[in-house]
């Protein structure tokens, strides 16, 4: 748990520009002061947004907080490679909370398996057939 203080601030406001011309100038023939100092306290907020892993493909952002513990189901590459890579530092990368290492170590899929296969074996064509030029 991480304790966030109430913040406190002090300004100074002319309602001048608030009041009728008639009460501005009555106030000035009184000669009473249309400036208030106003005290105000408050949490210190920050607006924030989330996006998915999805919407964030092809971005830089500046510092996010990333969750990586993942639901039940079948488990992506993109959703854990995607969200560790939209950083330039790793000080602006911060996880919500502790994950399975297992989480980074994702197996590649059938359909993947099949696709590397297939690339070896039109490489391994290609040597065969061109192995005496250099």
């Amino acid at each position: 748990m991480v304790p966030i203080s109430i913040s406190e601030q002090t300004f100074l406001f002319d309602a001048k520009e608030l009041l009728s011309e008639n009460v501005a100038k009555a106030a000035k023939i009184n000669k009473k002061t249309t400036k208030l100092t106003i005290k105000r306290k408050a949490f210190p907020l920050i607006p924030a947004y989330s996006m998915t892993t999805h919407k964030s493909q092809g971005q830089t952002l500046g510092k996010i907080i990333v969750d990586l513990v993942m639901p039940p189901g079948p488990l992506e590459v993109a959703s854990v490679y995607v969200p560790l890579s939209r950083v330039k530092r790793l000080d602006d990368l911060l996880f919500i909370r502790p994950f399975e290492f297992a989480t980074l170590q994702v197996k590649p899929s059938t359909p993947q398996i099949a696709e590397l296969k297939r690339l070896d074996k039109i490489a391994q064509n290609t040597r065969k057939r061109f192995q005496f030029i250099v």
